[in-house]
């Protein structure tokens, strides 16, 4: 009996599979040549690089996927229009300099990387989401329609150039990141689910006409203009945060200032600050002390009580520095204890910074420097003292995890005409070879974008 039923079995699948191939085999992706009118029901892909011109669309049911190694570029003019699935790989990479439109019964997964060009239009209406190692760059105009749903598990970066209106629903998971650097409305019917990472850069402009939701364990920040109009509402569900004020968010709404100050150490010996003061400078950031060398305990500047004395006594507003040696977190903590004895019967006006820069330094995990970075600024502040961080660009653009750091007021040092980090700073550090009389031979030259002074005093920080 149990042979019979085999046999049955066995001529009704070869019957199934004469009737209807599609069933017996799956048909094989097609690599798509870039001029091929795409049919509904195929799945295409692309392995090498393919630039095109024109119009094109992926039907309903049809699949392009741009694999590892691929590289699919839209130039101006050209427009494509999913209606079906359109997937980025790992190790893909999508350029749109034209018109691409996701329509709503379209699905698009980036596990790669997809940019938008400033020349080109972005139009989703369908199902975007963008996975865990999943980059989405957009300098165009975007627009997200009521229908759009967009999972943000990756990260999502809409740039300076963009103009972005949001009137669909945008959810971001744990360890996704939305970064609006440029123009962006959240409209009436839009709403932003934030459980992860949220930033309005310093060029960024932010209308909330809908919802912008931050759940208990998600982060924002806020380093341009964020405004919730009469309609509109920003549900803030964090956690207090004990120290907002000794954070950026101090600074952000204040106005913009254009203050010239130096930086001095042990290295320019002894000052006159009677001349220096009388130079046109506004500031002087002292350095302090430093932590511990292979060579020497923790030590204070052997300038710094003789420097931080006469500086405020020739009326200028003083900040300070500590230079760090430090390699775990225990140790960072140590210095920026020692650190705090060391400014505690001083008056300072400006804020309290961590210079971390050794070579050495740089050779440890990303990870740890941040933890060590935040321990120190945790001693800083319980202290009630405003932390900055000192740091160069390609420090903080390759070392350093600022998702978690631009919490805190930056000090950047770049020696340019003009600088260009794209994280927001409040000091800039622009040459080495300055002259200021009463000092010998050269000194850093700074400028200060907020008036310290005033803002610790009307927030009675630093101690003020």
């Amino acid at each position: 009996m149990k042979k019979l039923l085999s046999i049955v079995l066995a001529i009704s699948l070869a019957i199934t599979c004469l009737l209807f191939p599609s069933f017996a085999e799956k048909a094989e992706p097609i690599e798509w040549d870039g001029e091929t009118e795409m049919i509904t029901g195929n799945t295409y892909t692309v392995s090498q690089p393919l630039k095109l011109k024109g119009d094109f669309t992926v039907p309903e049911n049809a699949r392009l996927t741009v694999k590892s190694g691929g590289e699919l570029i839209f130039v101006v003019n050209s427009s494509i229009n999913v209606l079906g699935t359109f997937n980025v790989a790992i190790g893909g990479l999508v350029i749109n300099s034209g018109r691409f439109t996701l329509a709503d019964t379209g699905e698009m997964n980036i596990y790669g990387e997809f940019r938008s060009s400033v020349s080109a239009i972005l139009k989703i209406k369908g199902k975007l989401t963008v996975y865990n190692q999943g980059v989405f760059k957009s300098s165009s105009h975007n627009s997200f329609f009521d229908t759009s749903r967009t999972f943000c598990k990756g990260k999502m970066t809409f740039l300076k150039s963009s103009e972005t209106r949001i009137s669909g629903q945008v959810n971001i998971t744990e360890k996704g990141e939305v970064h609006f650097q440029g123009l962006c409305a959240i409209t009436l019917s839009g709403s932003v689910d934030n459980y992860g990472y949220v930033s309005v850069g310093k060029l960024g402009d932010l209308k909330i006409s809908g919802s912008l939701i931050l759940r208990q364990k998600s982060d924002y920040n806020r380093f341009g203009n964020t405004a919730v109009t009469l309609s509109g509402n920003l549900a803030d569900n964090r956690e207090a945060q004990k120290y907002t004020q000794l954070t950026v968010a101090t600074l952000v709404d204040e106005p913009d200032a254009h203050l010239r100050g130096i930086d001095v150490s042990f290295a320019q010996g002894d000052i006159d600050w009677e001349k220096a003061a009388a130079s046109g400078i506004d500031f002087a950031i002292i350095r302090a002390g430093r932590g511990n060398t292979n060579i020497s305990p923790m030590k204070a500047d052997n300038y710094f009580e003789k420097n931080i004395t006469e500086v405020t006594a020739n009326g200028l507003d003083v900040g300070v520095y500590f230079y760090s040696y430090a390699e775990t977190v225990e140790e960072a903590e140590a210095e920026a204890r020692f650190f705090v004895s060391l400014i505690e019967d001083y008056t300072v006006t400006y804020p309290v910074i961590l210079d971390m820069e050794e070579e050495f330094q740089a050779g440890l995990p990303g990870e740890t420097l941040t933890k060590m970075i935040d321990a120190f600024f945790g001693v800083v502040m319980e202290a009630g003292y405003f932390p900055m961080l000192y740091s160069y660009k390609s420090w903080l653009e390759s070392n350093l995890d600022m998702r978690i750091l631009d919490k805190y007021a930056v000090w950047l040092a770049q020696i340019a005409p003009y600088p260009s980090y794209d994280g927001a700073f409040y000091m800039w550090q622009y040459t080495y070879s300055g002259k200021v009389n009463g000092i010998k031979g050269d000194v850093d030259l700074d400028i200060s974008y907020r008036d310290f002074p005033s803002i610790f005093r009307k927030n009675k920080l630093n101690r003020l």
